[in-house]
């Protein structure tokens, strides 16, 4: 077999000849040059198995790097138990990233190992980039123990977590962690550099939370605050700020809801219902990382939660006080939107078909608009509390209507 990178005649063309001859993984090899790596890997490498034996038990104490690093890893839910061992899994295309971590998790004993499997549901040989060290090197009196005492810098390894799962979307920052009292601990030390988050109800576990910086400005004194240790970490900076092209994407869901027109002059005052078709386009820069603007997966959860949830099969006039008076499409839209935007600060365009022939297409504020001046008042006419203070209430009043009867 002819080596594409370097042209020599090799047995294998694994890992071995690759890290000698180009510096690339057998992954990175069939990637740039299209290859599957059921071509590539060799049989013996299929499923191997690694053994705690073949690891070396760490010499000293863990340096503040190392400690801060796990820790930061153990926010973002990146640690976990497999088998005899603790892995850290990363993506090939942040593969310098993952070894940056290894340059510190060394001190704990940790390898790195690109392991190959047969995946029955992707029906092909699949490579994963692991970090690995032998559970029995991070126990304590036999228990696991992924905090770090006494603990490193809380900076740093808010920096090791954003490097790694941080999200950048319309300049604000997201961060989806597994448990819920680690976004306590970050909102405490944030709040002391004047740096605040906010929690959305859209996380990705059971105990954990999603957060975000609460304005454009927060992600701002995040990312400086930060910056000379993202600097460190191979593509962390640039993930956020290097320029990438800027695409709109869309996701579509539908609702049955039943509703009325409140003095509406046709057939739409009476009750009727039917199948909406909700369209939602979020427009941002590509992530550099993952490829994508937004996960289609994280789309899906939070209309269907925020919208979805509340509005099928359900009669719209009473599901939503702001649409008690007019459950039109205009204004299911300008709802819709602004139950959204928090969770898609890039939020571009909805579009919401009430039948195949009637749809109503809305571009509204932005999340900092929306900050600042509050949602759209034609919402909330019936909700607001000088409603009913008219002097010309009086007309109207009982002991008013008393009195014009007693003069007369």
């Amino acid at each position: 077999m002819q080596c594409r990178e370097c042209g020599a005649s090799v047995q294998v063309v694994g890992n071995g000849h690759l890290l000698d001859c180009c510096g690339l993984t057998l992954q990175e090899y069939a990637l740039r040059h299209n290859l599957p790596l059921d071509l590539l890997v060799d049989r013996a490498e299929l499923e191997a198995v690694d053994r705690v034996q073949d690891y070396s038990a760490p010499a000293g104490h863990a340096s503040e790097l190392a400690r801060a690093v796990l820790r930061g890893l153990d926010w973002g839910g990146l640690l976990r138990e497999e088998g005899d061992f603790v892995v850290v899994a990363g993506e090939i295309r942040r593969l310098d990233l993952l070894l940056w971590d290894l340059s510190a998790l060394r001190d704990y004993g940790f390898r790195f190992r690109q392991e190959y499997g047969y995946g029955d549901a992707a029906h092909r040989v699949v490579a994963r980039n692991l970090l690995k060290v032998p559970r029995g090197y991070l126990e304590q009196s036999g228990e696991l123990r992924l905090a770090p005492v006494p603990p490193p810098d809380c900076l740093l390894s808010l920096a090791v977590l954003i490097a790694h799962v941080g999200e950048l979307h319309a300049g604000y920052l997201f961060l989806q962690l597994p448990r819920s009292k680690h976004g306590d601990t970050l909102a405490t030390e944030l709040a002391q550099h004047r740096i605040a988050l906010t929690e959305l109800d859209a996380a990705d576990h059971a105990d954990g939370v999603l957060l975000r910086t609460r304005t454009v400005e927060d992600t701002e004194r995040t990312l400086a605050l930060l910056e000379l240790w993202l600097v460190e970490m191979p593509g962390a900076l640039e993930r956020f700020r290097a320029p990438t092209p800027t695409v709109a994407v869309s996701k579509e869901l539908v609702f049955d809801s039943a509703h009325f027109i409140t003095d509406h002059p046709a057939k739409c005052s009476n009750l009727h219902g039917g199948r909406y078709k909700l369209q939602i386009t979020v427009e941002g820069r590509v992530d550099p990382v993952t490829g994508c603007v937004v996960d289609y997966g994280y789309l899906k959860r939070v209309v269907t939660k925020r919208v979805v949830d509340r509005f099928d099969h359900h009669h719209l006039n009473y599901a939503a006080p702001e649409l008690t008076w007019r459950s039109s499409t205009e204004m299911l839209c300008i709802f819709i939107w602004e139950q959204l935007i928090d969770y898609l600060p890039g939020l571009a365009v909805i579009e919401l078909h009430e039948t195949p022939q009637n749809w109503c297409r809305y571009r509204g504020p932005s999340l900092e608009l929306i900050q600042s001046r509050g949602g759209d008042p034609v919402l909330t006419y019936f909700q607001d509390g000088a409603l009913g203070q008219s002097p010309l209430r009086d007309l109207i009043r009982p002991a008013r209507r008393l009195g014009v009867a007693a003069g007369g």
